[in-house]
């Protein structure tokens, strides 16, 4: 075969190969394009998602299973994903990774919310703390005679601030509302349930020592008595420094669904399939 020949032939095969790349990569680029729209709507789901959760664990309100739609079980966004098949679509490290930390999230609230009958018992643990006059009330039929606690209200005391028993878990949060007892003569209540199943209700000038003396009285019973209380108090943070990690994944995957080598890689992978 002549010189001129075979360059004519390599000219051919180069072309024909660059033509089939090009058409691949098109074709590849086209679908990628046709799907760009879900995968956008399914990201900024999830990216909505943990910012919820993220808020949430933040305001010390936390999510808990009961807040998602249940079928057979309990199916907040990922999980719902998964059991739909629409996690698929998602990069796998990120939805592995969602799938993970979504659990634990839950799984941290639920554990929040398994102790609160330990926080109330210790509440209610000393009653010397308490100015004589407080009660115990008796709502919904509770099989817990000291679930409802209420203190004497001497300054006849008509406002009060509302919290769940979640914040009792954050000491400085909670310090600083129960501080509002005597700088805005405030009455302060933490609940439980919906209807409720636990109450306390703590009026101003109802105490025999100082708030700042029962803040620490009551956080000394906490961490000596109630199992993991320190543990579950510090995860709340590294939970949120996860959810921020994940969240800054998920806000490239918003903006480029997908990326540039994921389009090459997937055209070529897509020949042999």
């Amino acid at each position: 075969m002549s010189q001129t020949m075979q360059t004519v032939l390599l000219s051919l095969a180069t072309s024909l190969f660059v033509s089939m790349v090009t058409f691949i990569l098109g074709l590849k680029s086209g679908k990628n394009q046709a799907d760009r729209a879900k995968l956008q709507e399914l990201y900024k789901n999830i990216h909505r998602h943990f910012s919820e959760l993220k808020e949430a664990l933040a305001d010390d309100c936390p999510k808990l299973w009961e807040h998602y739609k249940k079928n057979d079980e309990y199916l907040p966004l990922i999980k719902e994903l998964e059991s739909t098949g629409d996690i698929l679509f998602i990069k796998k490290k990120i939805a592995k990774s969602s799938l993970d930390l979504e659990k634990r999230i839950l799984i941290y609230s639920w554990n929040l919310k398994r102790h609160i009958p330990d926080l109330h018992n210790e509440l209610v643990s000393n009653l010397d703390v308490y100015r004589d006059g407080y009660s115990f009330k008796t709502y919904n039929r509770s099989e817990d005679e000291k679930a409802h606690f209420e203190s004497v209200n001497p300054t006849n005391c008509r406002t009060f601030s509302s919290r769940g028993y979640f914040i009792l878990y954050n000491k400085e949060a909670t310090k600083a509302l129960l501080q509002k007892i005597d700088t805005s003569s405030c009455a302060v209540e933490f609940s439980l349930g919906n209807p409720m199943k636990y109450t306390f209700k703590i009026y101003p000038d109802s105490l025999n020592v100082s708030v700042e003396e029962y803040i620490e009285y009551i956080y000394e019973r906490f961490n000596n008595n109630i199992e993991e209380f320190n543990r579950l108090c510090g995860e709340k943070d590294r939970l949120i420094e996860e959810i921020d990690k994940l969240l800054k994944k998920v806000e490239k995957r918003v903006r480029e669904p997908i990326g540039f080598w994921e389009t090459i890689i997937g055209a070529f992978g897509d020949m042999f399939r």
